[in-house]
């Protein structure tokens, strides 16, 4: 032993604690002093700040563990494992700002080799927020999902919802005991929160680890008989809640709103999780679907009003009463546009889209008729006449036409080959000529084209 060393100071007065502190006294006159004295707390005193940290570390390496403090009781500080091994270091490669971080989960570093911002998380921001991080855990969101109309998220819409909630039970705040002597260590994992479970095949011995079923892994169980009267143990109780949730006009189906702090307590968990309301909204809604922000409706009309002046009326889906009117030709499955009359949108509305069906007559008074040829264009069959003028009346087949209204007979084949033409040479009922090919090619010019199914 070295007689020229200076006698080292007590290593319980430099943590400020009695010989009979217990291990958990240690550490937390440990995380207190290395708070207190770390470098990056005290950025006007930082030689000497570090001085007293490393200090603080060396004392708590020894007599943090258990088998060196009941040395150090016995015998003092031994030689090797005082910590003096100089440069700011402790021996083995021991450093106490690792110490520090094991402590706290911040980062390394240490003295004169830029030292981390350890405690950015927890006074301000920066690096090194480890701490924070660890200490603060939410308890899982709480999810509901509501169901509205088309109608509903076109206007906006208030809804009320009533929930259950989990809250920490007000009687033994939480832990679950009549009082907190109550709650002692664990017998059957003696407060490791673990058992360990060796078990021998043969020659192979395998080890496994399971956490504690009785402390749930907490290493800590309530006295059997000495429960909370109130919540029997659970640490837990219920409330009724209710919330207001506002759906803004034009909300997006699968749109979220979410309540700060409204999901249920966990005993595990430091801060609450949060209420969040999921909205599930129909796309269709009497006449009108839902296409972005964007409405679609379809609307039948007469050929007379196609060909001269559409007016109607229809109800919103605001309530209100519109009136359209148009006085130009609308041709069949036109799309018109009603500018800002679609759902409301962040910024601008979207449109309203009507498309027009029209319904042309089923039958035709024969006088009627004789007005239609004098204003209206001549009828395709007299320009193909005029095509086939040359061709002796022998040479042409005449057939007449019947009503397709089953599709299934149109694509089984039933109004096939077998049925068209002269001895099954004609055309499918599904191939005509169109019209501008025919006026140019003349017979057999015209390529076929597919009658659209209606």
């Amino acid at each position: 032993m070295n007689q020229n060393k200076p006698p080292s100071k007590d290593l319980y007065s430099i943590l400020e604690i009695t010989k009979g502190a217990s291990d958990d006294d240690i550490k937390k006159a440990y995380k207190k002093s290395a708070l207190k004295h770390h470098p990056d707390r005290n950025p006007d005193n930082k030689e000497e700040a570090t001085a007293k940290f490393q200090e603080i570390g060396n004392a708590f390496k020894t007599l943090g563990d258990p088998e060196k403090r009941k040395r150090y009781d016995q015998f003092g500080v031994i030689d090797g494992e005082d910590g003096s091994g100089g440069g700011g270091g402790m021996p083995n490669g021991m450093n106490p700002f690792d110490i520090f971080q094991s402590m706290f989960g911040g980062g390394g570093g240490g003295a004169g080799g830029g030292m981390p911002n350890m405690f950015g998380g927890m006074f301000g921001g920066g690096a090194g927020n480890g701490m924070q991080q660890r200490s603060s855990i939410k308890s899982p969101d709480k999810k509901i999902t509501i169901n509205l109309t088309l109608s509903d998220v076109y206007n906006g819409k208030s809804i009320p919802i009533d929930f259950t909630k989990i809250i920490c039970c007000d009687k033994c705040e939480g832990s679950g005991a009549l009082n907190k002597d109550c709650i002692k260590t664990c017998a059957l994992c003696n407060g490791q929160g673990r058992i360990v479970r060796m078990t021998q095949m043969g020659p192979i011995i395998q080890q496994t680890i399971q956490q504690c079923g009785v402390c749930s892994g907490k290493g800590k169980a309530v006295e059997q008989g000495k429960e909370c009267v109130k919540c029997k143990g659970t640490k837990t109780a219920s409330i009724k809640r209710h919330v207001d949730c506002y759906v803004r006009a034009g909300a997006q189906a699968g749109t979220s709103i979410t309540f700060k702090n409204e999901a249920d307590w966990m005993p595990d968990c430091t801060d609450l999780g949060d209420l969040i309301v999921f909205v599930n909204s129909k796309n269709e809604e009497g006449a009108f679907r839902r296409e972005g922000n964007n409405l679609i409706m379809k609307k039948s009309i007469t050929l007379i009003e196609a060909l001269i002046k559409t007016e109607f009326y229809f109800k919103h889906l605001a309530e209100r009463v519109i009136k359209i009117t148009h006085e130009d030709i609308i041709t069949p499955s036109q799309k018109m546009i009603v500018k800002g009359e679609g759902m409301q949108g962040q910024s601008d509305n979207g449109n309203l889209i009507i498309y027009f069906d029209i319904i042309f007559p089923t039958t035709l008074d024969k006088e009627r008729s004789k007005y239609l040829v004098k204003i209206l264009p001549l009828p395709r069959k007299q320009i193909w006449d005029l095509q086939f003028e040359s061709i002796p009346k022998e040479e042409i087949t005449e057939l007449g036409m019947q009503y397709c209204n089953d599709e299934e007979e149109l694509n089984n084949g039933k109004y096939g080959k077998e049925r068209v033409g002269n001895g099954g040479n004609g055309g499918n009922v599904g191939d005509v000529f169109d019209e501008d090919e025919s006026r140019d090619g003349g017979f057999g010019g015209g390529r076929p084209v597919e009658c659209a199914t209606q």
